[in-house]
């Protein structure tokens, strides 16, 4: 199998290299987003400590109507795919204050479970609890600009979504720029599919 490397993108988003399955090499356009997996691997680390960079993992096709909050989805952004953690679906109201995600009103619970060193950078680790599911953990630096947005309605057929690298994502507390920057709400129409935890290898 054949892995190549697709350059990062902006704000450290994690952005994806799309492999060869067997010896045909998927085209994009309607024939690769119409294929039922990708196996990918991850070019940055926006979404450490869940998913590093250089790893590789399996998206697997999801319908909208099967994606839920707390889910690792793949999307497209412009002519790349990343991967980030779903927070808000369409209805919830999400900000973040002082760093930590407020959804619909209330704080997701957050507690700090140790250290990792990144680059030189030395970053607390959090246990993140989103509402009805299993902590999943997430990265802080220190304050940024990203720890503080006001409250953002998601609309229908919208997504909510952060990298787990907090500080070194470009997601949807940050303005879309322009189609291929990321950032912004993410439409149901750009999510290829749901990366499971089974599916991300060392």
């Amino acid at each position: 199998m054949k892995w190549w490397t697709v350059p990062a993108g902006i704000g450290g988003a994690v952005v994806l290299a799309v492999a060869a399955v067997g010896a045909i090499t998927i085209a994009r356009g309607d024939l690769e987003r119409s294929m039922p997996w990708k196996f990918l691997r991850s070019a940055s680390e926006s979404m450490a400590p869940t998913v590093r960079s250089g790893v590789r993992l399996t998206a697997r096709r999801a319908s909208a109507e099967e994606l839920k909050r707390g889910d690792i989805v793949a999307f497209y952004v412009g002519d790349m795919m990343w991967i980030q953690r779903v927070v808000g679906l369409p209805g919830d109201t999400v900000e973040m204050r002082r760093g930590q995600v407020v959804l619909n009103g209330k704080p997701v619970p957050q507690a700090s479970v140790g250290t990792m060193e990144i680059d030189g950078a030395t970053l607390v680790v959090r246990s993140e609890q989103l509402p009805g599911l299993a902590a999943h953990r997430v990265l802080d630096q220190g304050p940024t600009n990203g720890d503080d947005t006001p409250p953002v309605r998601v609309p229908a057929s919208k997504l909510f979504l952060l990298g787990d690298n907090r500080d070194n994502a470009m997601d949807s507390r940050f303005p879309a720029f322009a189609e291929d920057s990321g950032g912004g709400l993410i439409s149901f129409k750009a999510v290829y599919g749901v990366v499971r935890p089974e599916d991300i290898s060392e």
